[in-house]
């Protein structure tokens, strides 16, 4: 089998793809648009299976009451003609042999809605007032309707074949984040365990999944071609959220955390671990400790029906009786899938319930210069009756003896 013929979208995926676009159809039927016209590279992809990499020519996902179209860049139409999971594959502008419906791509997007007056659907949170402008200009709209959240909403439920990527995607975390522990303990730098993380991760996909990419969704100037990645911050630093791992080497009393997220044919879930550096002092030994009862507090109500604001204040509760609640977070866990923080967040106000399908992290952690950070982020999914680990790492107390 070639890399071309490899790499070809199955028909089980085709599937799953068809059914998006009918549920999207539907929510377009109850808020009465008839055109929608999706640009956000998350969207595009969840519709049609397709990543170009680079968007600095924009790809298009159009829906209609009869029509579901990837309009891509000429120069992306081969990509987009064997990877994309739909049925009609459009291009615009020139490039090589493709034959564009119209060298602008609003000419071609006026070509493939036509003339009929209609209402628009857009993303009213990606796309810009100039977007909106030129489509108005191009097409005969009476009224244009926001569908952002509608594309949320769908990809809150996993269906098989995402559900099936996040656990590929759960192998490779914990292959990056369980290298990175061992390089800690032997000594190495924040640095140097995240590239043998990763350097271990891409040896995974060499050997075991070539045949998916591991690519994220780009930006007009940026690419994210690899997404493999391991980083680790210590102490004060982990205050921070994030940020690149620098050469130093954790030392006894220090509490450091290697992180860990992996995009596997789009999708992607993540794996923290905080690891203490020998003993440590009162405070850093107390939230470890809360942090550890959080998780299980979450874990024990991990079922469908649970309220996500309930798991919050469930985990909250161990901080405060622990003596923390002037640093408490805003989450205690988020979303996982086509997003590394996608809707929604396990948060104070939220009052959606769980559902089958659903993939989130569970990560009630504390933040702050003097603390540091303590956290463990597993991500799971939520099944019919309980929840599935799709990250397997440790979820201990991981102390580095020195």
């Amino acid at each position: 089998m070639s890399i071309i013929d490899d790499k070809r979208a199955p028909e089980e995926l085709r599937g799953y793809v068809k059914k998006r676009i009918d549920n999207m159809r539907e929510k377009m039927f109850r808020k009465g648009v008839d055109a929608a016209i999706l640009l956000r590279p998350e969207n595009v992809f969840y519709f049609s299976n397709f990543n170009p990499i680079i968007i600095s020519h924009v790809p298009y996902f159009i829906i209609t009451k009869d029509k579901a179209i990837l309009l891509v860049h000429a120069i992306r139409y081969a990509h987009a003609m064997n990877e994309g999971a739909v049925d009609t594959v459009m291009c615009y502008g020139k490039w090589g042999s493709a034959v564009p419906v119209a060298l602008d791509a609003y000419d071609a997007i006026r070509e493939i809605i036509g003339a009929e007056k209609i209402t628009l659907g857009v993303e009213g949170d990606y796309a810009s007032v100039n977007v909106v402008k030129k489509l108005a200009e191009k097409l005969d709209v009476k009224g244009v309707v926001d569908i952002a959240q509608d594309a949320l909403d769908l990809r809150l439920i996993k269906d098989p074949y995402e559900i099936q990527m996040c656990r590929i995607s759960g192998e490779f975390v914990d292959c990056g984040v369980t290298h990175a522990l061992e390089q800690l303990e032997n000594g190495a730098s924040e640095a140097q365990a995240a590239t043998e993380g990763q350097y271990a991760m891409r040896k995974l996909w060499h050997e075991k999944y070539q045949k998916y990419e591991v690519s994220g969704f780009s930006n007009s100037e940026t690419a994210d071609i690899d997404t493999l990645v391991v980083w680790c911050m210590s102490n004060e630093r982990l205050n921070y959220g994030c940020d690149c791992p620098s050469g130093y080497v954790p030392m006894p009393g220090d509490i450091t955390m290697p992180m860990s997220w992996a995009r596997i044919g789009g999708y992607n879930v993540e794996n923290e671990r905080t690891v203490l550096v020998g003993d440590v002092c009162e405070e850093r030994a107390r939230a470890y400790d809360a942090m550890l009862r959080a998780r299980e507090n979450i874990f024990n109500m991990l079922r469908p029906g649970t309220i996500f604001e309930d798991m919050y204040f469930a985990a909250m509760k161990e901080y405060e009786d622990a003596g923390f609640a002037n640093i408490l977070p805003g989450r205690c866990g988020h979303g996982m899938g086509l997003s590394t923080h996608e809707f929604p967040s396990v948060t104070k106000g939220n009052k959606a319930s769980l559902k089958p399908g659903m993939i989130l992290t569970v990560e009630p952690g504390l933040m702050s210069a003097e603390l540091g950070a303590v956290r463990h982020s597993d991500t799971v999914l939520i099944t019919e009756e309980s929840f599935e680990f799709l990250t397997k790492s440790r979820r201990d107390k991981i102390v580095i003896k020195k």
